[in-house]
């Protein structure tokens, strides 16, 4: 199944998934009796938000593959004390802000063509490239969409990082352009347009200021290791030419957009959400996340008015499966 195979094993994406897992764990927990131990608060309709008090931070060992890495090492910042607020991206060429994916077994990132191409998994089968969006492009809709993804915004506001740091390789005017201000290139145009409760978020940015740079040598590894809290001290690794966690059995990730969906189906009914275990498909209940798919829809179809290129979405059957309710 096409659910079970963990698509784009880069770093961020599978901090990204752990950090999903992570809430799921916390929602699990919550108790509207007991919000003083919970990293939630309840609003008036319903939903929970992140306390204010609460903050995500977000490293990475090197600059994030695509736009926000198009530049020269000798471009690099140095270290700052301060993480930076204000921005300043640099836009000095018509390339940079494009929409870029990655090289399927490769190394770097190549433009998405202006053909609307609509992937399909019976052609991936059949020898057609799988394309995934670059690392700073799914950090910037991270930016727009927030990092809980679609089906936690059935139970969750949206939550957003509050910064960004670098080990290696940092540049803020070519980072902050491809992680948030490509989309506000125009001015506000495109967050006034934005459904709330979702914003273009600027988070803080910068490097830290002891970094040994001479492990970054030759090809990157093919073992993708994930670990979030609930896990305690079960780490599990995946073979990323797979998809699947290493060793012979090749079982299904947790990070799996398959087993992410049964802690959904967890969630739901522990909470007596009765109506979201009704949809047919994880599809369906994405679809029906509406305030996220309007600002989905205004993200995408601004990406293509600023020039940047289309989206890339993954194949339909990746998303059209079930899982069957016990």
């Amino acid at each position: 199944r096409s659910s079970d195979l963990v698509n784009d094993c880069h770093a961020e994406v599978i901090a990204r998934r752990g950090f999903i897992r992570f809430l799921y764990s916390e929602l699990m927990k919550y108790d509207a009796n007991e919000q003083d131990s919970s990293i939630f608060e309840a609003l008036e309709e319903g939903k929970l938000k992140i306390k204010d008090s609460i903050t995500f931070h977000l490293y990475i060992s090197t600059a994030p593959c695509g736009d926000g890495a198009l530049f020269d090492k000798s471009c690099s910042d140095p270290p700052v004390t301060e993480g930076d607020t204000t921005h300043h991206p640099l836009f000095e060429n018509p390339k940079q802000g494009k929409l870029r994916t990655k090289v399927e077994n490769g190394e770097g990132t190549i433009p998405v063509e202006s053909s609307d191409i609509v992937p399909t998994w019976d052609g991936i089968q059949h020898g057609e490239r799988l394309r995934t969006m670059s690392c700073s492009d799914k950090i910037l809709r991270w930016n727009v969409l927030g990092l809980q993804g679609a089906i936690l915004t059935h139970f969750m506001e949206p939550v957003y990082l509050h910064s960004v740091t670098l080990g290696y390789l940092y540049n803020q005017g070519h980072l902050t352009r491809a992680i948030c201000c490509r989309m506000s290139k125009n001015g506000d145009a495109f967050q006034q347009e934005l459904p709330p409760p979702f914003i273009l978020n600027h988070p803080e940015v910068g490097r830290v200021s002891v970094y040994d740079s001479t492990r970054h040598t030759g090809k990157t590894k093919e073992s993708s290791v994930n670990w979030c809290l609930p896990d305690e001290t079960t780490v599990e690794i995946l073979d990323g030419t797979k998809g699947k966690v290493d060793g012979q059995n090749l079982e299904v990730s947790r990070v799996s957009k398959h087993n992410i969906f049964l802690l959904f189906q967890e969630l739901c009914k522990k909470s007596g959400r009765e109506d979201l275990l009704d949809f047919a498909t994880y599809s369906d209940v994405k679809d029906a996340a509406e305030e996220y798919k309007m600002a989905k829809e205004h993200f995408v179809r601004a990406l293509v008015e600023m020039g940047y290129g289309s989206w890339i979405s993954k194949p339909q059957e990746e998303k059209s499966f079930t899982v069957p309710s016990e």
